[in-house]
């Protein structure tokens, strides 16, 4: 990344912390997903219970290698055997002491914008777990609602339709959302988390490299 394009994420997400501040969040600024990662070994208790959503921003950190490492107890749908016991799985998760995940986008103002296929990741942020941990890169602050709502459909979600390997959404076949109602779409629940009922129950890492999709 460029100094520049640093030195202006930097000031960014000074400013977006006090806005989410102000929405009962608390955000913790990081440089790098090392940075973001220690602070999350930081928070989570080592006798409590981690679950987590799909994420390539999660994936990227290691934050879950490094949990297995100290022997943490970890709810995770990865190492299922069949469709079955992953959706318990999963269902197990929404009860977990801490939840793992990433934000699709923010806006300018704070709010927190998700897509999601099976719903359960934007579940555990707004209910269940009593902290949720989100990892999210500055590049992915986009503007106005409309703006962010509009980034998350056309662009995240078709990138995370390639990466799952999905064959007939509109998406797949032209590269645009098509605002489709195909068996395959991934889109199914959109969430918009303007403000968290609990204070500080949703710690969002504001990361300054570009990381994620």
């Amino acid at each position: 990344m460029e100094d520049y394009q640093r030195k202006r994420y930097v000031a960014a997400a000074s400013t977006l912390s006090k806005k989410l501040e102000r929405r009962n969040f608390q955000p913790i600024i990081c440089q790098n997903l090392l940075e973001a990662r220690e602070q999350a070994m930081k928070i989570i208790d080592p006798d409590k219970s981690v679950g987590f959503g799909g994420s390539i921003t999660i994936e990227q950190s290691g934050v879950i290698e490094e949990l297995y490492k100290r022997g943490q107890k970890i709810i995770d749908r990865e190492r299922t055997k069949s469709p079955e016991e992953r959706h318990q799985v999963m269902k197990q998760a929404l009860l977990s002491d801490y939840f793992l995940t990433s934000i699709n986008g923010i806006t300018e103002e704070g709010e927190l914008v998700n897509i999601d296929s099976v719903g359960n990741r934007v579940a555990a942020l707004t209910y269940g777990p009593d902290k949720v941990l989100a990892f999210v890169s500055m590049r992915k602050v986009y503007g106005d609602l409309t703006a962010t709502v509009e980034m998350v459909r056309k662009n995240t979600a078709p990138l995370n339709a390639h990466r799952l390997g999905l064959q007939k959404t509109p998406c797949i076949k032209k590269g645009l959302c098509g605002d489709c109602l195909q068996t395959e779409c991934i889109c199914n629940t959109l969430v918009i988390t303007r403000r968290s009922m609990a204070k500080d129950r949703i710690v969002i890492f504001l990361i300054i490299d570009e990381v994620g999709l």
